[in-house]
């Protein structure tokens, strides 16, 4: 037998034989040629007998295993990844890893188990990605878990109830990793310099309920950190005792603040920990909780200089319980100064005043998608000096209704290259408009318009008109270098000499029947076409045609 069906044999039938004493509902792992092995939700109670050398990946997940013992996994020599999570598992014998010496990928998670051996990790030398969430132990046991671990990259540890300690010596022999995430929710006790021994960490994710012991870590990890995540944490009594931190030489680039609840009062002193971070910081608020009404008292800001070097700022899903109550903010506007990004997206936001809007001097982004703005609140926000250095601005599915007055609004705005307004109900278009003088990029999809006129300003570079009603395009757009026009009701290609200079169109799902070679030679400088989805008759020269069309002599990738 050739060894490429003797691969596959072995894969097809010795795996799929039940392992003596195992539950008869077990069902045969599904596996490929490449040694790829399917058992998630099988029902198993054991790990299959008769595994090779030919398995490079097996996901027995989501079953019922109990047990691993030395012998289940002793000829899995080329195993690659190994997914256990979410099983019964209560026991794991010492040796039951020994000879996965090539294994990247360990998966233990949701399982039983109340302690780690040293001795399960002794060999895994090759292991980059481990997860051990949400088991039963209450520590990470007597010795180093991970000494034996020098190309470990990702590790989650942790649960929701019973860990409650940090110890020193938990994550000894770790120097680089590019995720740390531990579920600590009811910490009780962190050893000083736990985390510091991590000599550089990419991003590390916290979840934690009370930030009683925050200080702490944030001492141990503000010269090795990157990104610092918080989850599920109540923020409302913190309070930051500037006189834990002496670090000077930090590397922190960016907080994520997730599902955390704050208050007027405790907001000021999480500001507090971007005055601690050097050089360009990234902060983000995802699906948070502001308890308060916005009155930051003045005499406690007097005590933060600046948002400390904070250059990007995203919020999504901010819940104000007190939304109607909530103050204009007034008492920081002077805070806003060097944030070059602001993303608030899906938070209610109706209205940006006038005289924050002019104190964002130094605002290139601004990202206000899914919120309540509407033309009468624009025209306050976009006032004379306000954002003077925006170039994008993205007010996708706000309430917007004309476009004639948005392109007037925006006219204060004289460094606009960028403007996305998709997602709003205009129905139609005026016959001319006004708009920035610097405009190359605007995004009109799924706004319903039904026909295009003058509009349109002529200084585009890329329009994006997909998802409308639109069955033409008769515009000259003597710039326009990308064109998105599908999901309308075109029946043929634009005409070419309307668009000198175009490169890229998408032209997809439209009610286009053909288009001929002439057709496609007039777009001269075209790259890219994509007209799938379209209502194509399948003439004999039609066909031939799209044939010849894999790459087209001028150069042009076609995508059908």
């Amino acid at each position: 037998m050739p060894p490429a069906l003797w691969t596959v044999w072995v894969l097809g039938s010795v795996i799929s034989l039940p392992k003596e004493g195992a539950s008869d509902q077990a069902s045969s792992l599904s596996c490929d040629p490449t040694g790829v092995c399917d058992g998630r939700s099988r029902s198993l109670n054991s790990i299959p007998s008769g595994l090779t050398a030919a398995v490079k990946s097996l996901d027995l997940s989501s079953n019922e295993i109990t047990y691993v013992s030395n012998s289940d996994l002793r000829r899995c020599v080329n195993l690659r990844t190994l997914r256990l999570g979410a099983n019964e598992i209560h026991t794991v014998e010492e040796d039951s890893f020994f000879s996965l010496r090539s294994l990247e990928y360990l998966d233990l998670s949701y399982n039983r188990l109340s302690y780690f051996s040293s001795s399960w990790f002794r060999s895994l030398s090759a292991l980059k990605f481990l997860n051990l969430l949400g088991n039963l132990y209450k520590t990470l046991g007597e010795r180093s878990l991970f000494s034996h671990l020098p190309n470990l990259r990702i590790l989650k540890v942790g649960n929701s109830n019973s860990f409650t300690e940090i110890q020193e010596k938990d994550f000894a022999g770790l120097t680089l990793l590019e995720k740390l995430e531990i579920n600590v929710p009811n910490l009780q006790a962190y050893a000083p310099k736990s985390l510091k021994s991590i000599q550089n960490i990419s991003h590390l994710i916290l979840h934690l309920k009370q930030p009683v012991l925050l200080l702490e870590i944030f001492v141990d990890i503000l010269s090795s950190l990157e990104h610092l995540e918080l989850r599920d944490t109540d923020l409302n009594t913190f309070h930051f005792s500037e006189v834990s931190i002496n670090e000077t030489n930090t590397s922190i680039k960016k907080f994520t603040f997730r599902n955390v609840q704050i208050t007027d009062e405790s907001f000021p002193e999480v500001v507090k920990l971007f005055n601690y971070v050097s050089g360009g910081l990234e902060v983000e608020f995802d699906d948070c909780t502001h308890d308060g009404v916005g009155d930051f008292r003045t005499l406690t800001l007097e005590t933060i200089k600046h948002l400390g070097d904070v250059e990007t700022l995203t919020i999504r899903k901010l819940h104000i319980p007190q939304f109607f109550l909530f103050h204009d903010l007034s008492n920081i506007y002077s805070l806003t100064g060097k944030v070059k990004r602001i993303t608030i997206e899906n938070s209610k936001v109706f209205l940006v005043p006038c005289l924050l809007s002019q104190h964002l001097k130094s605002l290139e982004y601004l990202d206000l998608s899914e919120n309540l703005m509407s033309e009468e609140t624009l025209k306050n926000s976009a006032c004379e000096h306000a954002w003077p250095l925006l170039k994008t601005l993205v007010l996708r599915q706000n309430r917007l209704k004309s476009l004639e007055k948005t392109g007037e609004i925006l006219l204060t705005l004289k460094n606009l290259t960028n403007l996305d307004i998709s997602k709003n109900n205009f129905h139609s278009m005026p016959e001319t408009c006004q708009w920035p003088g610097k405009m190359k990029y605007l995004n009109l999809s799924s706004t319903r318009i039904q026909s295009l006129t003058r509009c349109i300003p002529q200084t585009l570079e890329i329009l994006d008109i997909s998802n409308n009603d639109l069955d033409s395009f008769s515009l000259i757009l003597p710039k326009l270098k990308e064109l998105y026009i599908s999901r309308n009701k075109l029946k043929t290609l634009p005409d070419a000499s309307f668009l000198p200079v175009l490169l890229v169109m998408r032209i997809s799902r439209n009610i286009i029947n053909t288009f001929s070679k002439e057709q496609l030679d007039s777009f001269q400088k075209l790259k890219t076409l994509e007209a799938g989805g379209n209502s194509f008759i399948c003439s004999c020269d039609f066909l031939s045609f799209t044939q010849g069309l894999e790459k087209h002599g001028s150069g042009l990738f076609f995508i059908l």
